[in-house]
């Protein structure tokens, strides 16, 4: 073996003990060893190094072995090497969280952006940036990276296209970078919201999904998807698109999944009915709490709409799970059952299952941006990664 060939198979080693550090509760070197089938002295050497980086925590002396032998010093990752800082930037909201490398959420908040152009929402990006880019808050390094959810088509860490926000005349990634002096990284949301699934792993399901779709339903409607573990983005960053799919022809225009089942759509659709405004989701809910015939009609269009749409998408990618994320499941808990039951109605020809995972509607795309940064920064792409709330 040559020079260039040892230095690799030691990156290849740390690599692989930082990630069991990442996972483990707690765990010894002497279990790190056996875990990984690879010598002592091999992880006592990558331990020294890891531990001048302090990306270790000493727990302290485990329980005593069986034989009486020595108690073990456990260790895992220091999570409170660093943190990063994620913002959801929504429609109606700019969402920002500082999470810590290992996924603890440090302090998170919400700030209504309606009307603002996205130079404003760029300034007040800079803002929290400015408040805490000089601050640890309890960490050893601060401040590490920063995560942008785009509710749009992004590639290459730039916005394609948005419907919400113009973006061409501002790399929104370079502007941010300026202002922290850290790498800042944009990513669709759903696909941050896989993303979030598949780290946090935030089901009750005891089986591990490696192929997932996150089918995000909010002011539009896309969806992210796992294959294998890893994220696919498509070309130019596209795949996921399902609100722009055609499901009619009107006056010679196309009818897309978004004009009629997103909440813009719906709120849209319930005061053409009513004749009244519908100024937001809680609006909407106070309507269908009244059960009236006109909502309780509507509602049962936008469950047939979303068990077509997940019943195509199954077909499509036949993953293991759906997860669908809308904040009108969150609100009106009893269309989740509803959905799924139209679905079912449909004679899918797979075993896929949908599921919502009920705390990831607010934090999804926030957590699942930060986990991607993360990784980044300990250089542990496609490996497997648990975070901790």
């Amino acid at each position: 073996m040559n020079k260039s060939d040892q230095i690799t198979m030691r990156d290849h080693n740390q690599r692989l003990v930082l990630q069991a550090l990442f996972n483990a509760k707690e765990t010894s070197r002497a279990k790190l060893a056996v875990d990984l089938n690879l010598h002592k002295s091999t992880i006592s050497s990558i331990y020294r190094d890891l531990d001048k980086l302090e990306f270790i925590e000493d727990l302290g002396e485990g329980v005593t072995t069986e034989t009486g032998g020595r108690k073990a010093k456990m260790i895992r990752f220091n999570r409170n090497y660093g943190y990063v800082m994620s913002f959801d930037m929504g429609r109606h909201h700019l969402r920002v969280a500082l999470v810590r490398l290992s996924g603890e959420v440090i302090l998170e908040s919400s700030e209504a952006v309606d009307d603002m152009s996205v130079a404003d929402v760029i300034a007040l990006m800079g803002q929290h940036i400015k408040d805490n880019k000089h601050k640890k808050h309890g960490t050893k390094e601060g401040l590490m990276g920063i995560a942008v959810g785009i509710h749009g088509v992004v590639d290459n860490n730039h916005v394609v296209y948005s419907p919400f926000f113009d973006y061409s005349q501002v790399d929104v990634a370079e502007k941010l970078e300026e202002l922290s002096g850290v790498h800042v990284m944009l990513e669709n949301e759903a696909n941050s919201a896989a993303v979030y699934i598949r780290d946090y792993h935030d089901y009750l399901s005891t089986d591990q999904y490696d192929s997932l779709v996150a089918l995000n339903i909010h002011y539009g409607i896309g969806a992210g998807i796992i294959i294998q573990g890893q994220l696919y983005r498509g070309m130019q960053g596209r795949a996921g698109e399902v609100g722009r799919s055609i499901v009619a022809m009107a006056d010679q225009e196309p009818v897309r999944v978004e004009d009629l089942y997103s909440e813009d759509a719906m709120l849209e659709r319930l005061a053409a009915l009513t004749g009244q405004p519908v100024a937001n989701r809680d609006a909407f809910v106070t309507f269908a709490n009244k059960k009236s015939a006109v909502v309780t009609q509507l509602l049962d269009d936008w469950v047939m709409g979303v068990a077509q749409v997940a019943y195509n998408i199954i077909q499509t990618a036949a993953p293991q799970v759906l997860f669908i994320h809308s904040r009108f499941i969150a609100e009106m808990p009893e269309l989740l059952g509803r959905v799924v039951v139209a679905y079912q109605q449909m004679n899918p020809t797979n075993e896929s299952e949908i599921l919502f995972a009920n705390r990831s509607v607010y934090e999804a795309t926030l957590l699942g941006g930060a986990a991607s940064v993360t990784r980044r920064i300990l250089d542990l792409d496609n490996l497997d990664l648990k975070f901790t709330h």
